[in-house]
């Protein structure tokens, strides 16, 4: 069921980089290592939301790859890549008010998770709290990492040009922070990772700046163009570089320099049935 409420039109066009490309090769990579280890088959985003990128699309991997992913609040351009991919029916679309009180079914999925965004949230704990009600196996959150050597690069720009930090709470940058969140809603993580690990900060700023200047501070601004909708449509081999990052990525790298150059971490807990 796909029910596309909002024919608001956003106010420009914006082509995710190169590096949000990167990250989401990673997640999927991920993905599939949550896939072989556990038995996932219906999956809950939530919400579905984005962050300076095209929204309600980082859950494509599950559906591609057989499960039933339910999106939370997703954007209706997001909706329209699910369409346009042929996922669609692999997909389910909710609309909650209070996401720290969804009202939905208890432990009605396999997997309930959430990219960065509920990270940003003053109410991270409660909402945590919710997912692990509605969740029947795991539970995950990825943020992003406060140990990435772009962080004080990040905070220096805002700085120097006066801009309005818009990138919500950074307590949840840090994963002992994350970790304590999960343990004060009685769900013990039984797994903290990295992924996406380039050599440039995060993030590099000249765009995140652009963004902010130009007036453009949250996802509804824009009419996203993601270049990994061609990647899932033609199946065609990912460009060398990209192919190369994500090979060193799964290298023996040690895990010390993991955290300097990782954009994201995520903790993963089982919920409590």
């Amino acid at each position: 069921m796909v029910d596309l409420r909002s024919n608001q039109t956003p106010r420009g066009h914006e082509t995710e980089p190169f590096g949000i490309t990167y990250d989401r090769l990673r997640l999927d990579h991920l993905f599939d290592e949550l896939l072989a280890r556990y038995p996932i088959k219906r999956v809950l985003e939530y919400p579905a939301e984005g962050s300076k990128a095209m929204p309600s699309i980082y859950s494509l991997a599950l559906g591609a790859r057989g499960c039933h992913v339910t999106l939370v609040n997703p954007e209706p351009q997001g909706v329209e890549v699910w369409k346009r991919l042929g996922y669609e029916e692999n997909l389910e679309v909710l609309y909650v008010d209070d996401l720290a009180a969804s009202g939905l079914e208890s432990g009605g999925w396999d997997l309930v998770w959430n990219f960065v965004t509920v990270g940003f949230r003053k109410d991270f704990g409660p909402i945590l709290g919710e997912m692990g009600r509605l969740s029947a196996g795991q539970v995950m959150t990825v943020h992003c990492n406060a140990f990435n050597w772009g962080y004080p690069w990040h905070h220096l720009l805002h700085k120097l040009f006066r801009l309005e930090w818009t990138h919500g709470q950074t307590d949840y940058f840090w994963p002992h922070k994350v970790r304590a969140a999960y343990a004060a809603r009685g769900l013990t993580p039984t797994e903290t990772g990295l992924l996406d690990m380039p050599w440039w900060p995060d993030p590099p700023g000249f765009r995140d700046i652009r963004l902010h200047l130009s007036g453009g501070n949250t996802v509804e601004d824009f009419d996203w163009y993601a270049p990994i909708e061609e990647f899932y449509r033609s199946g065609e081999v990912l460009p060398l570089l990209l192919r190369v990052l994500g090979a060193i990525e799964s290298g023996p790298v040690p895990r010390p320099v993991r955290w300097v150059f990782s954009h994201l971490f995520y903790v993963l807990a089982q919920a409590r049935r």
